[in-house]
């Protein structure tokens, strides 16, 4: 029978594993090793570290905890603690690991890095939340809802809408989330419900079901309510007047004329026009070029983008940094 193999040489293999990059065999490995002998600190963090790179934060953050109660003095527990916490989001928890690993003799340098980083996430989380406006007017068709926040990136917005409500979550630039929740006072058609993100707003247009005028964006739908007039230019030159949560009355029709010209007029700039040429050669080209775009990004750490499919198809699309920057693979 052949002779099971001692947990040392399972850590061998379990290192040489990792070292090549395959984190998964490697924490396999490091289990094995830890049922045949559990008294070892170093096996629960070395496996740690493997469920970090395999992004499995919960496991690794229990693996740490037994390597310190195994062992209260080692740092390097400490430190795959902290970095498990941080990525769960319980900065306070991974303050005080960085500084437990700090203490007992951890790597400077690399725990200041962590640590700077775990502060500025709390701060950012203990500042006051940014007041973010937002108003509404009505057509015939539309209801439209403006909120006023600039700078939003297009794909840090999302826009939920439902038969009676209608969700929007952003990620504003100062890295806090903001959320918009209407209980709509009629219902729209979702499906013919859109958004637009500009650069002082962003524009939210929901189609009404019933051609009726709203008496109020939220809350429940009164009874009797009458059919938005049209206007004929024989019985009245006044265009008709919408309600708005505003005292002060609007012109929405000139309004509304306004915000299209503006969006017409809106042109993308600097990284967002680069963005918008690539998806529209990508939702324009043929398979091969979408293909080739693809292979061409993955691959190069998104520092290539070629559209020729037969020069990317013969090969592995190497790594090209742009000038005087030098490409590192991320290691924690």
């Amino acid at each position: 029978m052949e002779a099971a193999e001692s947990p040392s040489e399972l850590i061998r293999q379990a290192n040489s594993a990792f070292v090549s990059e395959d984190y998964a065999e490697a924490a396999e490995l490091y289990t094995k090793a830890i049922q045949i002998d559990d008294s070892k600190s170093e096996y629960y963090v070395n496996r740690a570290h493997a469920l970090q790179k395999l992004e499995r934060y919960t496991e690794s953050k229990a693996d740490a905890q037994k390597a310190i109660d195994l062992n209260p003095s080692d740092p390097k527990a400490y430190l795959r603690k902290g970095i498990a916490c941080f990525h769960l989001q319980q900065y306070e928890e991974a303050q005080e690991a960085f500084q437990a690993s700090s203490t007992h003799g951890g790597n400077d340098a690399g725990i200041r890095q962590w640590l700077t980083w775990t502060e500025e996430k709390l701060l950012r989380s203990k500042k006051t939340p940014v007041t973010i406006k937002h108003d509404w007017y009505q057509t015939e068709s539309h209801v439209c809802v403006t909120v006023l926040a600039k700078n939003l990136s297009p794909d840090s917005v999302s826009v939920q809408f439902a038969p009676s409500t209608m969700m929007m979550k952003a990620k504003l630039p100062d890295g806090t989330d903001y959320e918009l929740n209407l209980n709509l006072s009629f219902p729209i058609v979702p499906e013919q419900s859109s958004h637009t993100v500009m650069k002082t707003k962003v524009e939210i247009k929901m189609k009404k079901c019933d051609g009726i005028r709203w008496s109020s964006l939220e809350g429940q739908a009164p009874v009797n309510v009458k059919q938005i007039p049209v206007a004929i230019p024989e019985l009245s030159a006044q265009p008709p007047v919408y309600p708005s949560s505003s005292a002060k009355k609007k012109n929405w029709d000139k309004i509304e004329s306004e915000i299209k010209k503006e969006e017409a007029e809106e042109k993308p700039e600097g990284e967002a026009a680069l963005n918008q040429l690539f998806q529209k050669i990508y939702g324009e080209g043929s398979d091969e070029i979408r293909r080739a775009m693809n292979k061409s990004f993955q691959e190069s750490g998104g520092t290539v983008l070629s559209t020729n499919w037969n020069e990317v198809s013969k090969d592995k699309v190497t790594v090209k940094p742009p000038d005087g920057v030098e490409f590192k693979k991320w290691d924690e």
